[in-house]
């Protein structure tokens, strides 16, 4: 693999001088800034059109910084510049282009209007545009009713979804929300999205954000994150704006919040509030210690594939939850900018679920079937706090902290009841169990950055330092009774039984210290190289203790040597490489190549003295090739290569037995995972086209897979240290194993029906996991292949009627290679409705209806329901700012949760506990109060309005028209 790795990369590197060839000839470059304050003008059209007859206009919008650029022009041409948007005034000039590269200098645009009251209107406003690596979408073409959120606005956009609190953008999902390219309550997409209203929004830009260095260098390092950015309006830059409500129902049904913005210039200060015992949750999973959660909440899902087995969201069951957040952000003179946000929750989750597994075995032996019913009840409580400050130290200098905390106190407790058969219904093993579990810990990061250029344009040097400390400690109780049954007959009496009556403290830490420096260097004008230089320690310990219950002195005072361990682990990476970065016209490229070596020692204090030393030496290449055309259309490829070391957990060699039936263990013999991922990208966008398509390409080959391997008991087997593994219990342990692959392909296309004044999105998608695993030291390969197919019409009719209509169908086929006969096939589908309008005086119904269909997943999970919920409010008040609403949930008492896992030993069938039928009252005001603008006089003599506290008053005035 290695060996082909490199020959592709020497065939792409042998490539590029051809293609870079083939360049245009000449590049027209300039800048647009508002005439008065000299603020960037973001997102205004500019054409260039030849002056020879017929010759067509070619489009580009301004970046963030009011750059813009046309590449492909011919030289020694005149051509006409235009410059548009709206309220401004146009500006044109005629231009001979003399050399490749030509600076028109800076454009200054006047407003052209003398009162707030008149409106200029520049064309038809193009909904999706391709500016360089970033999507962009004009708000101004997706219409939304007046209280709608950004959640709502976006929901309307290409290839855009919001899922469970899960954000994703064309296939990938959304890390970072920015708001005017700032953090807004740290990393939680989906409160940010909630917060807003759409009202302030402008545009909305999806792009990959570089990490800090890597947007310094230019050289990608592989920590990209997909990113959306809210660009606010220029008129709702200052001033109040937000909601509160508060509403009570049958049940004892209620809730109450709100949030409120202040924004007055580079100042914003955002407060949120929430209540409720009706699944509203707006948490992240990082708010999560000690606690399993799934998709699901309250309205049920289905996925396939091993997707399903990560925390994207709201916990399962019926949640209560209590929370507040505070997000500030400002700029203190012209060269620090600060950000940060608090957040509170405290969550009480209650659920009921019942699972179904089938356990693949080879040969003739008989599969497994094992049932759960279990109920659980948790508290959490957490404090999250993030922190950013840029200081600009002066124009060669900057200094970035980006300091991070979070606490987390969790109480859990469950009974669970269940049972181990045989395909003919003989009973191997039951429990019954009841378990407590109390667990606190925090989690420290931060980032320090410092990053330096030279007199000479292109030479840089970088130093960044990061620091991650964490601790958990917690109890555990557990009380189970555990019998066992003689598999040929069919009898509900058991042959033998046992009891577990004991008490578990555990406790971990660690502590990560890390740095890399990089220095950059101009080679000529189209090429640059990187030197890297990374050194990590990383150093974690952890001790359990479990203590049987001593009847002697009827106390925890029994120490179980076999279910007691102290282990410690250190980690030391040491990463030096080289890389190549070309970028001419319309092509550029990374090139890169890194050495790794990572020592890793491990050591086990007790019950015995054991230890591992081992050393990985990697070599990492890196590739980016990137093409943007002058009509909008964008191709990215990109290869990388990294390791992922095995954590204390699963290096930890202890059993975990908090289900007698199936235990769980670590393996001190691990081996770091080696991993390839490829990314292709196609997008077709702009200013000319009616229409936007995106298509995706995810590759990631991985050897040494850190995958599961299970051993099922065919009869009592003790295990080395001397557990007993009861007749069908199952170990199951981390092992290394090649052959992972996870490859996944996604395309999305929208238009505009204008005619029916509707927006059209289309996705296809089609995924394939092949997840190796063990079964009693049988490998065993689990293949699914998944395609998945949306179609989603949003009106654009008016502000006063806003409805959705969606499907969503996915077809699964799972194959594995232990017991072909039990290969599988299953199809979920979901098709909605929702609808919001406006009517009479003040009226507002709002409606939305969706039914799931199941079928293909086993005996009594086959379904198909409808979930109904309804509104009927009343608007008063000055500015309708109130809202009486009555709202009934699930009318037709059908709302349900199933969800379907597969893995490489299993297939996994779940429902959960769902809020049933409620009605509820609710009161919502609404504050809309954005600050005048003064009339002032700009440079060309137009009166306009500007405002108060905006714009950069650092930013130096350039030459211009």
């Amino acid at each position: 693999m290695k060996r082909l790795t490199l020959l592709i990369l020497l065939m792409l590197a042998a490539a590029l001088p051809a293609a870079f060839s083939q360049t245009p000839s000449a590049r027209l470059q300039g800048t647009v800034l508002d005439s008065l304050n000299r603020l960037p003008v973001v997102g205004a059209y500019i054409s260039v059109t030849r002056n020879v007859p017929d010759a067509k206009p070619e489009y580009v919008t301004t970046d963030a910084d009011g750059r813009f650029v046309f590449t492909g022009l011919a030289k020694d041409a005149s051509y006409l510049v235009k410059i548009s948007y709206l309220s401004y005034r146009d500006k044109s000039t005629t231009v001979t282009i003399t050399q490749d590269v030509q600076d028109l200098g800076t454009f200054r645009l006047s407003e052209a209007i003398a009162n707030l009251k008149e409106v200029k209107v520049v064309g038809q406003v193009t909904p999706m545009e391709q500016k360089g690596d970033t999507t962009q979408f004009n708000a101004a073409a997706f219409k939304t009713n007046p209280d709608a959120t950004t959640e709502d606005l976006i929901q309307k956009m290409p290839g855009i979804t919001v899922t469970n609190g899960t954000v994703t953008a064309h296939g990938e999902t959304v890390n970072k929300v920015l708001v005017d390219g700032k953090p807004f309550f740290g990393d939680d997409a989906a409160l940010t999205l909630k917060s807003l209203p759409a009202e302030v929004v402008e545009k909305i830009e999806v792009f990959d954000k570089l990490s800090d260095q890597a947007q310094f260098t230019g050289f990608d390092d592989g920590n990209a994150q997909k990113t959306i950015n809210i660009v606010t309006k220029a008129d709702r830059r200052t001033g109040q704006f937000g909601k509160v409500y508060a509403g009570y129902g049958l049940d004892n049904r209620y809730q109450a919040g709100g949030n409120v913005s202040y924004f007055k210039g580079d100042q914003r200060i955002s407060v949120i509030g929430l209540s409720n015992n009706i699944n509203m949750q707006n948490f992240s999973s990082q708010d999560l210690l000690g606690v399993s959660g799934s998709t699901g909440g309250g309205r049920g899902s289905a996925g396939g594939g091993a997707s399903n087995n990560f925390l994207i969201g709201n916990q399962s069951g019926i949640t209560g939850t209590n929370s507040f957040g505070l997000n500030y952000a400002n700029k203190f003179g012209k060269k620090v900018d600060v950000s940060g946000s608090y957040f509170f929750n405290r969550t009480g989750n209650t659920n009921i679920q019942r699972t179904a597994q089938e356990y693949f075995l080879s040969g003739n032996t008989s599969n497994q079937f094992y049932d759960e019913d279990s109920r659980t009840s948790s508290t959490n409580l957490n404090h999250r706090l993030n922190f950013r400050v840029e200081y600009n130290i002066n124009p060669k200098n900057s200094l970035i902290f980006t300091p991070r905390l979070s606490f987390q106190d969790n109480k859990s407790g469950s009974t669970r009841e269940g049972f181990t058969a045989l395909a003919n219904g003989n009973l191997l093993n039951s429990s019954d169990n009841t378990q407590t579990n109390k667990n606190k810990g925090y989690n420290f990061g931060n980032d320090i950055l410092f990053r330096h250029s030279f007199d000479k344009k292109g030479r840089t040097l970088s130093v960044n330092l990061n620091t991650q400390v964490n601790d958990r400690n917690g109890t555990r109780n557990l009380y189970s009774r555990n019998l066992y049954y003689d598999p040929l007959i069919l009898s509900d009496t058991a042959v033998r039984g046992d009891t577990i009556d004991q008490r578990t403290y555990n406790s971990s830490n660690g502590v990560t210290l890390g740095g890399n420096v990089i220095y950059t260097e101009p080679i000529s004008k189209t090429g640059q190289l990187q030197f890297n230089y990374g050194l990590t320690l990383s150093n974690s310990n952890s001790d359990k203790g479990t203590y049987n219950m001593s009847f002697d002195d009827n106390a925890y005072t029994s120490l179980d040597t076999l279910l007691s361990n102290t282990f410690d682990n250190r980690y030391v990476t040491q990463r030096a490489g080289v890389g190549y970065r070309y970028r001419k016209n319309s092509w550029s490229a990374n090139l890169g190549m890194d050495f790794q070596n990572t020592g890793l020692y491990s050591q086990q204090l007790f019950p015995g003295d054991a230890k591992v030393d081992q050393t990985f030496t990697n070599f990492l290449p890196n590739l980016m090739l990137s093409y943007r055309s002058k009509t909008g259309s964008q191709f990215r490829a990109f290869f990388r290569s990294a390791t992922n070391q095995p954590s204390i957990t699963q290096l930890q060699n202890v059993v975990d037995n908090s289900n007698p039936l199936a235990l769980t263990a670590g393996n001190p013999d691990l081996k770091q995972e080696y991993r390839n991922t490829l990314n292709v990208r196609y997008s077709l966008a702009g200013a000319s086209r009616p229409y936007s398509f995106n298509a995706m390409v995810f590759v990631t080959q991985t050897n040494h897979a850190i995958v599961n391997s299970t051993y099922i008991a065919q009869e009592p087997t003790t295990l080395p240290g001397g557990i007993v593994l009861e007749q069908g219990a199952k170990l199951t342990a981390p092992v290394n194993v090649d052959g992972s692959w996870n490859a996944r392909t996604f395309v999305a296309y929208g238009k505009p029906v204008a005619p029916l004044k509707l927006n059209l999105n289309v996705t296809t998608g089609f995924n394939y996991v092949r997840s190796p695993g063990l079964i009693n030291n049988v490998p065993n390969f689990s293949n699914t292949y998944a395609i998945s197919q949306g179609l989603v019409l949003s009106s654009n009719v008016s502000d006063k009627l806003d409805f959705t209509l969606s499907y969503s169908g996915n077809y699964n086929v799972v194959r594995n290679t232990i017991q072909p006969n039990f290969n599988n096939n299953y199809y979920t589908q979901g098709i909605a409705g929702r609808v919001n309008w406006i009517f009479g005086k003040g009226f507002v119904l709002q409606s939305d209806i969706s039914n799931q269909s199941y079928r293909g997943l086993g005996a009594g999970y086959n379904q198909n329901f409808t979930l109904w919920n309804a509104s009927i409010g009343k608007k008063f008040l000055k500015n309708n700012a109130g809202e009486l609403k009555l709202t009934v949930f699930d009318i037709l008492k059908q709302n349900n949760s199933i969800s379907r896992n597969v893995t490489e030993t299993y297939v996994q069938d779940v429902t959960n506990r769902v809020l049933t039928q409620y009605a509820m009252l609710t009161f919502t005001y609404t504050l809309r109060n954005f600050g005048k603008m003064p009339v002032r006089q700009d440079e060309g003599g137009f009166r306009r309005r500007d405002l108060e506290g905006g714009g950069f008053p650092g930013r130096e005035r350039g030459p211009g028209f």
